[in-house]
């Protein structure tokens, strides 16, 4: 019994990060990405242009690639690959970020490089 309280007191006393992660629909995707650039947590960043070019930068390396909008879903293409990959889209409504989820569990979070 003491165990049990000892561990519910230490939950208790352990401040919780809220985050209120929403889906982003296609036409939301376009829009929070469209002519913007975002910086990841590994501190890769990332463009987009409306056009459907995107280069992505982490230290000296640059590759480009293609994104566009399927359905409710962001989906990129990075040469010489020749599938495209699509991830739902986030956004955390009180900071901001945004949050990348593949099907097979994999997750990117960036935020705007100039906010």
């Amino acid at each position: 019994m003491r165990r049990l309280i000892v561990a519910v007191g230490l939950c208790l006393a352990t401040p919780v990060l809220a985050e209120d992660w929403q889906v982003l629909g296609g036409a939301d995707i376009a829009e929070a990405l469209d002519e913007r650039e975002l910086t990841y947590e590994n501190g890769a960043v990332q463009v987009f242009r409306e056009s459907g070019a995107t280069t992505y930068s982490v230290g000296s390396g640059l590759s480009e690639g293609r994104w566009r909008v399927e359905g409710d879903e962001y989906c990129s293409n990075w040469p010489p690959a020749a599938t495209w990959s699509c991830y739902t889209l986030e956004r955390d409504v009180d900071t901001g970020r945004f949050r990348f989820a593949g099907a097979s569990g994999d997750m990117s979070v960036g935020s705007y490089s100039d906010e």
